[in-house]
């Protein structure tokens, strides 16, 4: 890759594309272009003297202008489902109009489905009723329509991307650890967690956009130790220097997330209905409030029954093919990552 071109990067207010956007930045050796959807969530890239554009993946006349000049898109966005297809297909006409040198789409090992065993890039596509999973393999299927009309492209499959910023596998996994409710899954956690830091993450995404033989290739993005659910669990957790995790059986975790599961629904329309009888009782009322606060905490602590599939998946995602063409070496072992998250939770005192 040319000193100095624009790389522009969609998503840039997320987890990977916010991590990413600031490397590229410090380590100067491309113009970064921030893309993001609204000013709101930009406090973040808002450190750094930073180029940010507007770039709504749904809106093409944003993308146009965003992409403007730039030789290298990389393709952080998602969202539901119409973010995530209709806003890769609406990327990728934009780039192939433009002529783009190179576009590398973030993908996710969920396109392989509910898999076990050693899992490479040659493994099919596997459709499990997942909103996010599903529309994933969509937007891949898309990718490789536009690279048979010669957009070079690269589509890279991370894992289970940790790290500062990660709210699902770090602020709310910390939460719940803190909760005293969250513990060791007896015969549901383990399964196998492929943890990859996202700083890892990203200098594979850093070695796609400068390998000529990424063009038209698939890579997994995985870290160096493969440990289980309930292994990510107390380890966390003794990086947060919390009490020991307790046990939890089978059946009792299998239960209350299935008692739970229309809980959070009904929890979650109130809360998004702010003119909702319900949700005023639960301002003006103290007891109300209470009641609220406990179900909050109670739904927030409890694993869905999908998580409970997830924890007991036994697969482990092969980067082979990315550490034979790329050069890709994770460097991030666990502990060394969970003591960074630890440290930046502390920080900011996002835990007690």
């Amino acid at each position: 890759m040319a000193d100095k071109e624009t790389i522009l990067v969609t998503g840039a207010t997320g987890f990977i594309g916010g991590w990413l956007v600031e490397t590229l930045y410090l380590n100067g050796s491309a113009e970064v272009r921030a893309g993001i959807r609204s000013w709101s969530s930009a406090a973040r890239l808002a450190r750094f003297p930073l180029e940010i554009v507007f770039c709504n993946v749904l809106d093409k006349e944003q993308i146009t202008q965003a992409m403007a000049g730039a030789t290298v898109v990389i393709h952080c966005a998602t969202g539901l489902r119409d973010v995530i297809v209709q806003g890769t297909k609406n990327m990728l006409e934009i780039a192939l109009k433009l002529g783009g040198k190179r576009f590398v789409h973030l993908s996710t090992t969920e396109v392989y489905g509910n898999v076990s065993g050693e899992i490479d890039e040659k493994a099919p596509y596997q459709y499990t009723g997942s909103e996010y999973g599903d529309a994933k393999i969509e937007a891949e299927k898309l990718c490789w329509q536009f690279y048979e009309k010669d957009l070079p492209i690269t589509v890279l499959r991370p894992s289970i991307v940790y790290g500062p910023f990660s709210k699902d596998w770090v602020i709310r996994l910390a939460h719940r650890l803190q909760s005293g409710n969250w513990g060791i899954f007896e015969g549901y956690g383990e399964g196998i967690c492929n943890l990859v830091h996202v700083a890892d993450v990203v200098s594979g995404i850093l070695l796609a956009i400068r390998h000529k033989r990424a063009v038209g290739e698939v890579f997994n993005l995985n870290g160096p130790e493969m440990i289980t659910w309930n292994q990510y669990f107390q380890r966390f957790n003794a990086a947060l220097g919390l009490p020991e995790l307790k046990v939890i059986n089978p059946s009792g975790s299998r239960l209350r997330a299935a008692i739970l599961q229309p809980v959070k629904a009904s929890a979650r329309f109130v809360l998004n209905h702010l003119d909702s009888p319900l949700k005023k009782a639960y301002e003006r009322f103290r007891e109300a409030r209470a009641i609220m606060q406990f179900a909050e905490k109670s739904i927030k602590a409890t694993a869905t029954s999908t998580e409970l599939n997830l924890y007991n998946r036994k697969a482990v995602y092969l980067t082979s093919k990315a550490r034979e063409m790329l050069g890709y070496h994770p460097s991030f072992n666990v502990d060394a990552g969970l003591q960074m998250s630890a440290g930046w939770l502390n920080h900011l005192g996002l835990v007690n």
